[in-house]
């Protein structure tokens, strides 16, 4: 079964997985490298992501995602090298992993590729019913949170702030910062400035004849130099240099 699911990349780069390993993965799989931008578990129409595990690095990454995809009923497919803990391996939000030291990856790969279409794509709509009524009644807020990530994925270009959206679920700011930071694994600051800096690298690589002014203008932000000042902190290049290197 020849299915291209699209498959985003979270944790260490693929860079780091072997020539013939990636080949095998790209026949099913169009791989997006998301480097360490766990937004993309909060977009609407991503199930699942790759996550690269990097025990020495980037264990802080990896349970954020865990936290993202338990509170938005996403999942995660396991990447490492030599071995990770049981532990990982058992938690819900991970379907599936898979030990690049091994030499199966023909075998896996195709075998994940097939439960992908029946887990996320046959059966969709009957799965969705039986995996988010249990969570929206467990977790009063949940319903209210996924409404607010997609309202925040839509108005990028407008002005967001924390205090309109606490007083929106009727919460107060210091409470409603708490519960978006157990929901998501992040401030509400941090989260939106993520999906601005998100959108502004795709600005930047699709839209090349625009000014960088203009696209800062697009992701929220209408001081370009303080603009500049965020991007290079969170990319570690300006927005100008981010363009010519992609």
């Amino acid at each position: 079964m020849d299915v291209l699911h699209t498959g985003h990349w979270i944790g260490k780069s693929i860079s780091y997985i072997p020539r013939d390993t990636l080949i095998v993965f790209e026949k099913y799989f169009k791989i997006i490298e998301s480097g360490h931008d766990v937004s993309v578990l909060s977009e609407p129409n991503i199930d699942f992501c790759f996550f690269f595990l990097d025990s020495n690095q980037n264990n802080p990454l990896f349970l954020t995602s865990v936290k993202i995809c338990q509170n938005l009923n996403k999942s995660l497919i396991v990447i490492y090298k030599k071995t990770i803990s049981q532990e990982i391996k058992s938690l819900d939000v991970v379907v599936d992993s898979f030990n690049i030291d091994e030499n199966n990856a023909d075998t896996w790969v195709e075998q994940l590729s097939k439960n992908i279409h029946y887990n996320f794509t046959s059966h969709q709509e009957v799965i969705e019913i039986h995996k988010k009524e249990p969570q929206l009644a467990k977790n009063n807020i949940s319903k209210n949170l996924l409404e607010i990530l997609r309202y925040i994925e839509l108005n990028l270009s407008k002005t967001i702030k924390e205090e309109d959206i606490a007083e929106y679920c009727h919460y107060s700011v210091t409470y409603f910062s708490k519960v978006f930071h157990n929901a998501v694994g992040m401030s509400f600051r941090d989260y939106l400035t993520t999906k601005r800096i998100s959108l502004a690298k795709q600005l930047l690589i699709d839209d090349r004849k625009s000014k960088i002014a203009f696209i800062a203008y697009q992701c929220g932000y209408k001081d370009v130099s303080y603009f500049s000042r965020i991007f290079k902190k969170k990319t570690g290049v300006s927005p100008g240099l981010f363009r010519q290197i992609h």
